[in-house]
């Protein structure tokens, strides 16, 4: 990458249970192990602000403000590369943040499109009590639907009961990230 092209942006989408953070951390290992600087982030914890403001259930905006304080540092350091797990509903207002946050990137966003019965066993064996997994098992559904219908995703990716290594290797390979 030269100096005057964008640093690539991957957004990795997908409901609640899709494997996004660990599709990122997998992503991460596979550029590591290429050797290109990038990045690692998991949106959940820039914005693990409690309470939320009312107005914003989810507090995507304290994420994406806390994502545009370290972009400098970031920048400095030379990623060519940022791993974003996120939750993506809306592309145009996401993508809007994500550039708005991280000015001379290309956003794009990769979603892992996952049968409902599998992202509802992933659930059950990670969320701790009832209450996280009935809100995570009606959410799940939910949010499938909403990106099904939005066209959430610039590529998206059949997973299956694929390894996140396997789906890491072909994110890499598609966007020519390495």
């Amino acid at each position: 990458m030269s100096a005057n092209e964008a640093t690539p942006v991957i957004v990795v989408t997908g409901p609640v249970g899709a494997g996004k953070s660990t599709v990122m951390r997998a992503m991460s290992g596979v550029l590591e192990g290429r050797g290109i600087r990038h990045a690692a982030i998991d949106q959940d914890y820039l914005r693990m602000v409690h309470p939320y403001p009312d107005d914003e259930p989810f507090g995507a905006t304290v994420g994406y403000h806390n994502l545009a304080a370290i972009w400098p540092n970031l920048v400095g350091y030379g990623v060519r590369c940022v791993i974003i797990a996120d939750v993506v509903e809306d592309m145009a207002g996401s993508l809007a943040a994500y550039t708005a946050a991280m000015p001379g990137t290309k956003v794009t966003v990769v979603r892992l499109d996952v049968p409902l019965p599998l992202v509802l066993q992933r659930l059950e064996r990670r969320e701790n009590g009832p209450s996280g997994l009935e809100w995570h098992t009606r959410r799940a559904p939910e949010l499938q639907g909403i990106m099904e219908r939005n066209k959430i995703g610039d590529l998206v990716i059949d997973v299956g009961e694929r390894t996140p290594t396997d789906l890491a290797e072909e994110i890499v390979r598609r966007l020519d990230l390495a």
